[in-house]
C-alpha cells in the first residue's frame, strides 16, 4: 500500500492543526538556515579575502592600541632570508563631523605591483595614470551615498589640523562585492592618506611581507622579533584562525539556543501527538477493524511526520536562502556584522555549506521523526472496538 499517499490525504484532511506544526517547523528551519548561510557566506568571502593579503604583518602596539610604526625596519628586514618583498600599510579613520561618522581612509602604493595587484579588483576599467594626475580616491557606494547627503557629490574636503582642507575626488566607486570588507573605506595614494591621516613621512600603519616559501614563515617570524621585539607580528595562519574562531563562536552560540528551543517544540508536539482526539482514536480504530496491522499504523504516522518535516524543511531552506542572498543589510547580516557606522551597502555572495545543513537536518528531522514513534504505536496497540465506540 502506498502510505506516503494515504497520509498526504489525511494531512489534507486535518489541515488546520497540521498547518500550525508546519509553519512552527518551517520558521525554525528558516532561522537555522538563515544564520547558516549567513556565516558560511561571511566565512568563504573572508577566506578569499585573506587570501589576497600578505603572508606576515608587523604591528606596533603601545596600551594595546596600534600606534605608528617606524617604516625605518623595512631596510633591516630585506635582509632576512626567505623575504621576497618588504612594503608598508597606511590606513586609518576619519572623522567626518559633520555627519558624526567615520570614514576609513586606506593609502596604497598604486606604483607597487604588489598592492596594486590587491585592490585592482575593486574597479573595474581602472585607469592608473589619470588616477595618479591629481588627488583622487575610490570609495564604497556607501560612503558614497553618504557624502552625497552632504552635496559632496565630486569630491570630498578633508580637514587637516592646522592646515587648509585637503580637496581629493571622487575618481570611482568600488564594485559592490567590494563592499563587505570596506564597506566605510575609501582608498587613496599612500602619500596622500599619510597627509590626511596625520602620519609622518616615516611612519606607517604595519609593514607587510610576502614569503614565497611557507615554510620558512616561523623562522622569520623568530628573526622578526629580535629586530623588534615590542612590535606584534601576525602571520596569515593568525588570521584565518582569528576569523573562524570569531564566526565559529556566534554560530555556536545560536545553534546552542537553537537546539533549545526546537526540542521546547518537539515536547508540545510530543504531547499533542500523546494526547490524540476521539477522532483520531476513531479514526486508527476503523483502520484496525478493516485489517490493518500495528505495523501499518506506524508507517502512515512515520510517513505524516515525514511528508510534514522534509516538506518543511525544504521549505524553510529555500526561504531562507532568498531571504539572505536577494535581500540586502537583512537582520542576520546586521547580528554578525554589528552596528553599522554608516549606511550598509552589502550583499553577500550565495554560498552552501552541505555539512552544516546535513548536521541542521539530523537535529531536526530525525527528532521530529522519532517524537511521533512512540505515540503511533500507543495508539496503534489499544482496542479497535472501543477506538470506534
Amino acid at each position: 500500500m502506498n502510505f506516503f499517499k494515504f497520509a498526504s490525504l489525511t494531512l489534507v484532511r486535518n489541515l488546520s492543526k497540521n498547518m500550525v506544526i508546519f509553519l512552527f517547523f518551517t520558521l525554525f528551519i528558516f532561522v537555522a538556515s538563515s544564520f547558516i548561510f549567513t556565516a558560511s557566506s561571511l566565512q568563504n568571502s573572508l577566506d578569499d579575502e585573506l587570501k589576497r593579503q600578505p603572508d606576515i604583518l608587523i604591528q606596533y602596539k603601545k596600551a594595546s592600541r596600534n600606534h605608528p610604526i617606524d617604516n625605518g625596519i623595512m631596510e633591516e628586514i630585506k635582509e632576512i632570508p626567505g623575504v621576497e618583498k618588504v612594503y608598508e600599510r597606511v590606513f586609518g579613520y576619519y572623522f567626518f563631523d559633520t555627519a558624526n561618522k567615520y570614514i576609513n581612509v586606506i593609502g596604497v602604493d598604486f606604483l607597487d605591483d604588489e598592492q596594486e595587484k590587491q585592490i585592482k579588483h575593486l574597479y573595474k576599467g581602472f585607469d592608473l595614470k589619470a588616477f595618479l594626475q591629481e588627488d583622487n580616491m575610490l570609495v564604497s557606494s556607501a560612503v558614497k551615498k553618504l557624502l552625497e547627503q552632504y552635496y559632496y557629490e565630486k569630491m570630498f574636503n578633508f580637514i587637516i589640523e592646522d592646515e587648509e582642507p585637503k580637496k581629493v575626488n571622487i575618481y570611482g566607486v568600488f564594485d559592490k562585492k567590494a563592499n563587505l570588507f570596506l564597506n566605510d573605506s575609501v582608498i587613496m595614494d599612500t602619500a596622500l592618506a599619510k597627509e590626511i591621516l596625520g602620519y609622518e613621512e616615516n611612519e606607517a600603519s604595519e609593514i607587510a611581507m610576502i614569503v614565497p616559501n611557507k615554510l620558512e614563515i616561523d623562522n622569520i617570524v623568530q628573526k622578526l622579533l629580535l629586530i623588534t621585539p615590542s612590535s606584534k607580528i601576525i602571520t596569515k595562519d593568525n588570521m584565518f584562525k582569528y576569523s573562524h574562531e570569531l564566526y565559529d563562536y556566534k554560530g555556536g552560540v545560536f545553534l546552542t539556543l537553537f537546539i533549545t528551543a526546537f526540542l521546547g517544540f518537539l515536547v508540545i508536539f510530543y504531547s499533542q501527538a500523546s494526547s490524540i482526539s476521539g477522532a483520531g482514536k476513531k479514526q486508527i480504530g476503523i483502520l484496525r477493524a478493516i485489517g490493518w496491522s500495528i505495523n501499518d499504523v506506524i508507517k502512515w504516522k512515520m510517513s505524516e511526520a515525514m511528508i510534514i518535516s522534509f516538506v518543511s524543511f525544504l521549505s524553510g531552506v529555500l526561504l531562507s536562502y532568498l531571504y539572505i542572498f536577494l535581500f540586502k543589510n537583512n537582520i542576520f547580516v546586521s547580528i554578525f556584522l554589528g552596528s553599522e557606522n554608516v549606511y550598509k551597502d552589502i550583499a553577500l555572495e550565495p554560498f552552501f555549506d552541505i555539512n552544516s545543513f546535513v548536521i541542521l537536518f539530523f537535529i531536526t528531522v530525525i527528532p521530529y521523526l522519532a517524537s511521533t514513534l512512540h505515540p503511533a504505536w500507543k495508539s496503534s496497540i489499544a482496542d479497535p472496538t472501543e477506538a470506534i465506540k
